[in-house]
């Protein structure tokens, strides 16, 4: 029962660090320069990942490797998650000067994994019906 409270208490220390450093972002940065890192991010993230995953979708025409390729694609999918937040962040970083010495590590690890698992859930559910 110890280790419970142990990690309820490790659990509940990490929200209010989390919840603090976004409380110092949102303080610094406005719409513009928040709305500036969304978009460049995803055009990023999109470039980095379109080549693999155009080449991953033209090998479908080989049946067996349909199941493989679609855990393949399962990967960038998720794998996406992170790198959205990571280029947000830097980009976020790079444009407000103040946030520099902000530590934006465990809001990219925490926005990264719950988008990542949010994705990878759905991913599995249609990669499951599809087979």
């Amino acid at each position: 029962m110890k280790t419970l409270s142990k990690w309820i208490d490790q659990i509940y220390r990490i929200y209010h660090r989390y919840r603090n450093i976004l409380k110092i972002i949102d303080s610094k940065v406005s719409t513009k320069i928040v709305i500036k890192s969304v978009l460049f991010s995803l055009l990023i993230t999109l470039l980095i990942v379109l080549i693999p995953v155009l080449i991953s979708i033209n090998l479908f025409i080989y049946n067996k490797l349909e199941l493989v390729l679609s855990f393949v694609l399962l990967f960038f999918l998720t794998s996406w998650g992170f790198m959205f937040f990571h280029f947000y962040y830097t980009l976020l970083k790079s444009y407000e000067p103040e946030l520099e010495h902000v530590n934006v590590k465990l809001p990219k690890l925490i926005e990264g994994i719950s988008v990542s698992f949010f994705l990878f859930i759905l991913g599995i559910v249609i990669i499951s019906v599809i087979f």
